[in-house]
């Protein structure tokens, strides 16, 4: 099985996910309308209860109930404390462009180490090399991960 036949059916098996992207039992298709009334209705209590509802209220309960039902460790005491680290963006020049991103603890650090790496194969993308390209990215992955120390 390749890795879109289980996201695929992550999506459409698991009632959490499924309520959205599966409503009628299989994945919303091409031409299909998707609503995301729960997500819209988390958005609308935040903006009524402000930082508290998310922190410390009825949905800071339904999110340690729902960690914890996948073995999560997180507490309503660690989700009351914590606090908003602001940390400095990276930023790196892939070919011509400058892009800049969330740095550790965030994955987009891995992002911008992997463009760096592959930035120097002047054939990437190329459909020719698809299957080296596609070699060239899984090992600029692994190493982007390994490189960066959260």
């Amino acid at each position: 099985m390749n890795a879109l036949g289980a996201q695929k059916r992550f999506l459409s098996k698991d009632p959490n996910w499924a309520i959205d992207f599966a409503p009628n039992g299989t994945l919303v298709g091409l031409g299909d309308s998707m609503t995301r009334k729960r997500y819209g209705e988390f958005l609308r209590k935040i903006a009524l209860g402000g930082a508290n509802a998310f922190y410390e209220g009825p949905i800071a309960k339904q999110i340690i109930a729902a960690l914890g039902s996948a073995k999560g460790i997180m507490t309503l005491d660690d989700l009351k404390d914590y606090k908003v680290a602001v940390r400095k963006p990276a930023e790196i020049t892939y070919r011509d462009f400058r892009i800049i991103s969330c740095s550790a603890p965030s994955s987009g650090i891995v992002v911008l180490s992997v463009l760096k790496t592959v930035e120097h194969y002047t054939d990437f993308g190329a459909k020719a090399k698809l299957n080296l390209n596609t070699h060239r990215l899984d090992e600029a992955i692994r190493f982007g991960y390994g490189a960066v120390s959260f």
